[in-house]
């Protein structure tokens, strides 16, 4: 039903989920299920700034001689998200400072890896969406200041597989545990 103020969501906590394996890990079973050990949770992130998801394609349009437009072409279709981490921890550096080690900074690279995002809303409900392919990580500058915590931005490049997927979706009421 529409207009319908139930079906409005305020999403009260996220988490991401990480794992720098060259094939996927297990997803869980349902949305009951937590992420295996094969998989990193990133660590506190920033609520107001949030999980953004970016679409883009190119268009093209086409115009009939002395009509106007008449059709009009999409493609190269591209999704990308951003997450703010707050936490710093082992799994935030290997996002932030790929391949280095507690001695020693390589130059700053993106890395790519497989990502779980979980979301919970203030009506009880979870959404899970866990990457099809190995995503590209780049974080694009590290500061630090006097007043506020250090938040690294996280930007990803999503991709595809063959059939255009780009997300496993769970989605539900997880059970409650007695």
């Amino acid at each position: 039903m529409a207009l319908d103020p139930d079906n409005v969501k305020i999403w009260e906590y996220a988490r991401v989920f990480v794992s720098f394996a060259v094939d996927r890990p297990a997803l869980p079973a349902s949305i009951d299920a937590d992420y295996g050990t094969d998989w990193e949770e990133v660590g506190i992130l920033s609520g107001d700034d949030g999980i953004t998801e970016d679409r883009a394609s190119s268009e093209s349009k086409h115009f009939g001689w002395g009509i106007g437009l008449i059709k009009v072409g999409d493609k190269n279709f591209e999704l990308t998200r951003k997450f703010w981490v707050l936490e710093d921890n082992a799994t935030t550096q290997k996002i932030v400072n790929p391949g280095s080690t507690a001695t020693k900074i390589l130059m700053p690279k993106h890395t790519y890896a497989w990502l779980g995002f979980e979301t919970d809303s203030d009506l009880g409900d979870k959404e899970r969406l866990t990457t099809t392919r190995r995503a590209k990580l780049k974080v694009p500058a590290n500061n630090r200041t006097e007043s506020d915590p250090t938040k690294w931005e996280v930007n990803v490049l999503l991709f595809a597989n063959g059939l255009g997927e780009v997300f496993d979706r769970q989605a539900g009421v997880p059970t409650p545990t007695p």
